[in-house]
């Protein structure tokens, strides 16, 4: 008898680890999906790659999708109901955040679910626009969908050991790449070789003649009897003080009953 209840036991844990486990993983496990063919298969592959890490380390899903057109639907319509029909997003929240690009629109749309909301606000999704946008206006389709990868790593793995989002008032600031990086030490190191340079020159005693009168002049013998101020213009600096927005994230109703956040750009 007890062995049995033993064993009810554990097929019991089994199932609830199962059930979690099947609750953690988001159905579709294909995270590029290039309708308009903008990528060739090794570009499709890496980035396919790229965005599976991100999704299964993070539980959170990063997904990238191109489409000919919207067919008649809005940008924000069309990604919303392309993610969740096609079974995205981590949890029972379908965490994730997806980019879609209509070509014939020429617009491109980001879509957040779940704790992707919170993750990615309306001030982290512009400052992503900012920052694929030209790459998607050069036809550097490639580039600007890698790029979108690294900063959804980016911005979650802020969220997650920060505490807090990228934000207004917790602005991003992209990282510097190692040859810029490089570039630099050797700048600071050749302004210390000039400085310590100057300085030993400085400490040589060499014999001059001085261009200036007031060596010579008797100390004491000169003696200002008249001075005055003139007060000759002033300068006024106006600067355009900014409007906080509040930062956070907005967000709007979908087909399935949801809610989601999101921002439209064009390229």
């Amino acid at each position: 008898m007890k062995k049995t209840n033993w064993i009810k036991g554990l097929f019991l844990t089994l199932l609830l680890v199962l059930s979690f486990g099947m609750t953690a993983l988001a159905d579709n496990d294909r995270k590029v999906v290039d309708m308009a063919d903008l990528l060739d298969d090794s570009e499709e592959e890496k980035l396919q790659e790229q965005l599976l890490e991100i999704a299964e380390a993070h539980r959170c899903d990063v997904v990238v999708a191109t489409t000919d057109s919207c067919g008649g639907k809005s940008p924000q319509d069309f990604t919303d109901d392309f993610y969740y029909e096609n079974g995205y997003g981590y949890g029972d929240e379908i965490d994730g955040i997806i980019l879609m690009v209509s070509m014939e629109e020429r617009k491109f749309h980001f879509a957040t679910r779940g704790r992707a909301i919170r993750i990615f606000t309306d001030y982290g999704l512009q400052r992503m626009d900012d920052l694929i946008s030209e790459d998607l206006s050069d036809g550097a389709y490639y580039s600007a969908f890698e790029r979108f990868g690294d900063l959804a790593e980016q911005f979650i793995v802020e969220y997650e050991e920060e505490g807090r989002p990228f934000d207004v008032g917790h602005e991003y600031e992209e990282k510097m790449s190692m040859g810029v990086r490089l570039l630099i030490s050797l700048g600071v190191g050749l302004v210390i070789s000039l400085i310590v340079f100057l300085v030993l020159l400085g400490q040589l005693k060499t014999v001059a003649p001085e261009k200036r009168a007031h060596e010579y002049i008797r100390k004491g013998s000169f003696r200002v009897t008249r001075a005055r101020d003139i007060f000759l213009y002033n300068t006024v600096d106006r600067r355009k003080k900014e409007k906080n927005s509040g930062g956070g994230s907005s967000t709007h109703s979908t087909s399935d009953g949801g809610s989601a956040g999101g921002h439209t750009g064009s390229f």
